[in-house]
């Protein structure tokens, strides 16, 4: 069975520009079995899509979607437990694709100012509710940290399981110079549903959580010590000179061993789980974005330590960041093949221009920077997603990743700022583009870290000045609380997925605010599954999802999926 978070599938150069400029929409011919779908799932009535929750005077727009025309139609939200009408408007019409129906228009919520419980009354059809209350999106941040607590490796504190592969402390070492040789790579976090362990997923976690826990002081001590499970693994996979590990675990081994309790591993009677092996970044394999992304997440980390503690990790930063340059090319890999690794660059030079102070770090990472993101009008590729992270250097010399922060000086302020609001404006089409319902991202595996990933770039733009990012900013948010064809937050929590698809199922627990991959192309998910799943009422072949726990295109969670999900909370939510 397999469960492991795979990489986005790879679309043209060409292709993404295509989209970014115009959009996606659905293919005009329905198929026979999408057409079925569609007539089941249409009535004379609109659908009501609302966020689950919200904020006072922060509530994302709802979304009605319907096969006949929304023109002139109008809308009231009303007030569930007084009854009281709090608001009315026209909808808006949408040109974004309203697939699986044919319009889709726009209501907006911002009448609801009030902590509360309410509706939004369209032609005599009623919405699910929306709970307002002040510092509700603290909550969504606050579940996003499950997966950190349940992931936890080693001897690391975990609510969900005991110890788990100690014996990773004399982990042997299966490729390069240095195979055979035994290092201590004991603890960090188990990747996803599966049990494997990767240095840039957890490099690319950890970053997330430093930058999040600096922008929500309400919760930086749940932040950083989820973050500190991250940084204190990545010391230990440089235990010495010339040895970066990129990975801990047999891909097969692990990967396809279905879901079990971690604890059993140790004592299994296959020794490619009990010894687990490391693999390691040699030329060969490469590993410029892995240990690019791993420098800046220590380089992060030092932000909030001690000068001597600084000192330290700031240096092992730069050991990192040496390695990348050395090997200049990307990790060849099963899991997570990248395109690229400037980007990630650009973050770690950022990073520490930040924690030292030193101009060449600053001028350094700008022209990283610039690498990265030389293509033309192509500034989808201004992300934050672990496989674009240009977001995160530009808004770091623009100084506004964090609240407080002075800029790089203006020769470099400058261009990073209009980097990042460009990447900003792409991300906005985007939302306006790709579906009626507000993705910040398109139909794909990982529909929903990447969505988060550019609702994260999006409130980053905003505060570097782009006027279009808050609107974007806002549809993107309500989508992922429950504003998309399916009326789901994209969580394991109660309006929510009830079924995620984890190695938790095997000791008979869940996961409570955890992040799903959420909708994705049909055929994508057939592949995996052996072509045994059909069209639901609300889905389009380019679109589908089902809750089912055991399908980990669409259900799996990971450290991946809910880290930029934390970032997003914590920039919108305030102080």
């Amino acid at each position: 069975m397999g469960s492991m978070t795979r990489r986005l599938p790879t679309t043209s150069v060409l292709g993404l520009v295509l989209l970014v400029l115009v959009g996606c929409t659905e293919p005009a011919q329905r198929t026979s079995v999408e057409t079925e779908a569609v007539e089941a799932a249409a009535a004379a009535s609109p659908v009501i899509r609302v966020p689950l929750v919200a904020e006072p005077g922060e509530v994302p727009p709802a979304v009605v979607a319907a096969d006949t025309s929304l023109a002139d139609t109008t809308y009231t939200v009303v007030d569930v437990n007084g009854g009281a009408v709090v608001g009315t408007g026209s909808l808006e019409l949408l040109t974004g694709p309203a697939n699986p129906w044919d319009h889709a228009a726009l209501a907006d919520l911002s009448a609801i100012t009030e902590p509360g419980v309410y509706r939004v009354v369209v032609d005599g059809e009623t919405s699910s509710v929306i709970e307002v209350g002040d510092h509700l999106y603290r909550g969504v941040l606050g579940g996003t940290l499950a997966i950190f607590d349940a992931n936890a490796d080693g001897d690391e504190p975990s609510g969900w399981h005991e110890p788990s592969h100690l014996h990773d402390r004399r982990s042997r070492i299966a490729n390069g110079p240095h195979r055979g040789e035994r290092i201590d790579v004991e603890g960090g976090w188990m990747d996803a549903g599966d049990q494997l362990k990767f240095t840039g997923t957890t490099a690319y976690a950890t970053l997330m959580l430093e930058i999040a826990a600096a922008n929500q002081p309400a919760q930086v001590a749940a932040l950083t010590e989820s973050a500190s499970i991250g940084v204190r693994w990545l010391r230990k996979a440089h235990p010495r000179r010339e040895v970066f590990v990129a990975q801990v675990g047999h891909t097969d081994a692990d990967h396809n061993a279905g879901f079990r309790d971690p604890t059993v591993d140790d004592e299994s009677d296959d020794p490619r789980r009990s010894r687990r092996p490391s693999y390691v970044l040699t030329p060969r394999t490469g590993g410029s974005d892995v240990a690019a992304i791993t420098a800046a997440a220590l380089a992060n980390a030092a932000m909030r330590l001690g000068p001597e503690r600084r000192s330290r990790l700031v240096g092992r930063a730069r050991a990192w960041l040496a390695e990348a340059v050395a090997l200049g090319g990307v990790w060849r890999n099963c899991c997570y093949q990248q395109d690229s690794w400037r980007d990630d660059v650009a973050v770690a030079r950022a990073a520490l221009w930040r924690v030292t102070g030193r101009r060449s770090d600053a001028d350094a990472a700008l022209a990283s920077l610039r690498r990265a993101t030389a293509n033309g009008e192509m500034n989808w590729l201004v992300g934050a997603d672990s496989y674009e992270m240009s977001a995160i250097a530009a808004a770091e010399l623009c100084g506004v990743l964090r609240p407080g922060d002075a800029p790089a000086r203006a020769a470099v302020r400058r261009p990073a700022c209009r980097i990042l609001r460009a990447g900003g404006e792409a991300w906005a089409a985007v939302v306006a583009s790709e579906t009626a319902f507000g993705r910040a991202g398109w139909a794909q595996w990982g529909s929903v870290r990447q969505s988060e990933s550019g609702a994260s770039v999006l409130a980053l733009a905003a505060r570097a000045g782009l006027d279009t990012a808050q609107d974007a900013l806002d549809r993107a948010t309500g989508w992922f609380l429950g504003v998309n064809p399916w009326g789901l937050r994209w969580q394991v929590v109660a309006g929510g997925v009830e079924n995620p698809y984890h190695w938790v199922q095997a000791v008979g627990l869940d996961l409570p605010g955890a992040v799903v991959g959420g909708p994705a192309p049909l055929a994508d998910i057939n592949d995996n599954r052996g072509a045994d799943l059909v069209l639901g009422e609300f889905d389009t072949p380019r679109q589908t999802y089902r809750d089912l726990a055991d399908d980990y295109v669409m259900n799996e969670v990971g450290i991946g999926y809910s880290a930029p999900a934390a970032l997003h909370f914590a920039l919108i939510s305030p102080d």
